[in-house]
């Protein structure tokens, strides 16, 4: 389930965005995991939600923090983190950084009300994927007029990857295996909303 309208002006006006992150997979069946590029390291064009004005937003690979993904962070659906533990649909259990890309091991629950996706990442159906991030340290350059016209995440931190179907970075994808490779309320959402910053990849 996403996010309604409301709720996603409640996300952006408490300083969060939302940003996204493509074949036949690394699946592991028995392991219920697959590979993904969660993210390229592509600048992304963003809208700057108070003054409707679009921006370009990157990241700067030196000030990536992968800790809490490599604590087991969750991987949601939608980046629905109201959804409770109905929306976790599982985790995340290696994430790495390889050549500019921005991979993650996603093991994926073994509930009944997941088999059908599960099936679809292993028929290569659901693609795509996106991360929640809290934004560290930021700068902003700006024209002569003062208008914004980038952003630099200096220090950035993922917290989660969701299955996001529309990315806003098409160089995420699920990974090409290898030769022998195997309800909540809207004032607790608020309440959510302000702990922390999101940046929707998609």
């Amino acid at each position: 389930m996403g996010m309604n309208a409301e709720q996603l002006k409640v996300w952006r006006q408490a300083g969060r965005e939302f940003m996204a992150a493509d074949g036949p997979t690394t699946v592991n069946v028995e392991q219920r995991t697959v590979d993904v590029v969660w993210f390229s390291g592509a600048d992304v064009q963003r809208l700057d939600w108070w003054t409707g004005e679009l921006y370009i937003l990157h990241f700067d690979p030196k000030g990536a923090d992968l800790s809490l993904l490599n604590a087991g962070a969750p991987v949601l659906d939608h980046h629905m983190t109201c959804d409770g533990a109905e929306g976790q649909m599982g985790r995340v259990d290696r994430a790495w950084v390889a050549k500019g890309q921005y991979l993650a091991t996603l093991r994926f629950s073994r509930r009944p009300d997941l088999d059908g996706l599960w099936m679809d990442i292993q028929d290569g159906i659901v693609t795509k994927f996106s991360m929640g991030v809290e934004l560290m340290e930021v700068t902003e350059q700006r024209d002569q007029t003062g208008k914004l016209t980038a952003k630099t995440a200096v220090k950035w931190r993922p917290f989660e990857i969701s299955v996001e179907p529309i990315p806003a970075d098409f160089g995420t994808t699920t990974l090409a295996a290898q030769p022998g490779a195997g309800d909540a309320s809207a004032h607790a959402c608020a309440a959510r909303v302000r702990e922390i910053e999101i940046l929707l990849l998609g």
